[in-house]
């Protein structure tokens, strides 16, 4: 077995892949090192990888994509030097079925590619209302672990979910130049009820990942369903707003000349406009910004969707980096059901940490879902920040409760039939 060798405990997060070498065999260690068991009271200042600053990870699988002799390693990872005697093991295996739901659209298939090279995944479900039999085909070709399921349509959507522990759900319409996630709403609201419906009937017990836009209203939505359904468990419902960590830990080291591995940024509030706030004021490593900085770089990751549908020039939205950021949030959820203490991500739930029934921020996730929502990272914020996190609240509330309205007219209308 090869252990993943420490310079010295720097917090990294997630990259393209799981934190771990691949070097070919068949079972996986994640060795987590009890002396370091007082970082726990410190998550801020762990990576939001949803991996441990103390634990070394190494994984061996029988025949690699790679060869037998190639390893895969992440483009960051979390790398400690096990210096205690007291040594907890932990063995996952390619256990967990993961279904997407939207696996032919733009981010579903590249998301369906990046799950397939997880080595915590047995079945990969593939569910679209068409096309999905060829992307099913395509990624059953890579040689790595997990068995290729291909389902089509409402009438075999029960058959893909029934027994699954990780749904994500990409599905809906992209969005175009000059749309806003509010104009994508009565579309992908409707697809959100329905797949919601059918996961609420089959695998009431499995993580919920709501990736289609606008998730500040998407998710309250899937939660009154669950609600009306009788299965709703606040602990397992989470609104994907990873890719806004993601390009603020990207914007801050180019910004700032640092090492992106070593980069953490949580962001809070929302996943649309405004409602997404950087706490650049408790980036790690430490770094200061100037005001000019801090607005440029706060506007930049508000606006970066717009970024790239414009680049994109009509021809989609920010598939490729979207798929980066929810394979990377399927990965910190299997490492929580497979039994890592110490996942950390900022995600958008059910929360009490302001007045607004759904807050993105950072969360403890272990096997039954949120454990904690930490509170830390908005004490001590800037005025700029504080400012930000109160001008933001009036158009989270009314997301919010625009989704929850749909859901009870959806309801309401179901009833007078």
């Amino acid at each position: 077995i090869l252990l993943l060798p420490p310079p010295r405990p720097s917090l990294r997060p997630l990259g393209l892949l799981p934190s771990f070498e691949l070097d070919m065999a068949s079972s996986a260690t994640i060795s987590s090192v009890g002396a370091q068991a007082a970082l726990v009271s410190k998550p801020r200042n762990r990576g939001i990888s949803g991996l441990k600053a103390s634990s070394s990870i190494s994984f061996e699988l029988g025949s690699s994509f790679l060869g037998k002799t190639g390893s895969l390693r992440a483009s960051v990872t979390t790398r400690v030097a096990p210096k205690a005697k007291s040594v907890a093991r932990i063995l996952p295996e390619a256990s967990y079925k993961v279904a997407v739901l939207g696996a032919a659209g733009g981010i579903g298939q590249p998301l369906g590619l990046l799950i397939k090279m997880s080595p915590l995944v047995s079945e990969l479900r593939l569910y679209d209302i068409a096309n999905v039999k060829g992307v099913a085909a395509d990624l059953s070709h890579c040689n790595t672990p997990s068995q290729v399921m291909d389902f089509t349509g409402p009438a075999e959507l029960a058959s893909c979910l029934k027994g699954v522990d990780v749904v994500v759900i990409p599905a809906g319409v992209p969005r175009k130049p000059g749309m806003t996630r509010d104009d994508l709403f009565n579309i992908n609201a409707g697809i959100v009820k329905s797949l919601i419906e059918a996961v609420a009937d089959n695998c009431p017990e499995a993580f919920i990942h709501i990736i289609s836009n606008p998730v500040n209203s998407t998710v309250p939505i899937a939660a009154e369903i669950l609600k009306q359904k009788g299965v709703y468990n606040t602990k397992k419902l989470f609104g994907v707003s990873t890719l806004d960590v993601v390009r603020a830990n990207t914007f801050v080291a180019q910004k700032k000349g640092l090492k992106l591995i070593d980069v953490d940024v949580p962001v809070v509030g929302g996943h649309a406009g405004i409602t997404i706030l950087p706490l650049l004021s408790k980036t790690r490593p430490s770094v200061t910004f100037t005001d000019e900085e801090t607005e440029q770089l706060t506007k930049r990751i508000q606006n970066a969707g717009t970024e790239v549908v414009e680049a994109k020039a009509g021809a989609g939205s920010a598939t490729l980096s979207m798929a980066y950021a929810a394979a990377r949030f399927v990965e910190s959820s299997l490492r929580a059901l497979a039994g890592d203490p110490d996942v950390y991500e900022c995600t958008y739930v059910q929360s009490e940490l302001t007045e607004l029934p759904f807050f993105a921020s950072r969360v403890k996730i272990g096997k039954n879902g949120v454990e904690s929502i930490i509170s830390s990272d908005l004490e001590g914020i800037t005025e700029y920040e504080a400012n930000a996190l109160e001008a933001l609240k009036p158009e989270l509330k009314a997301s919010i409760e625009k989704g929850i309205e749909f859901a009870h007219k959806q309801q309401g209308a179901a009833a007078s039939v």
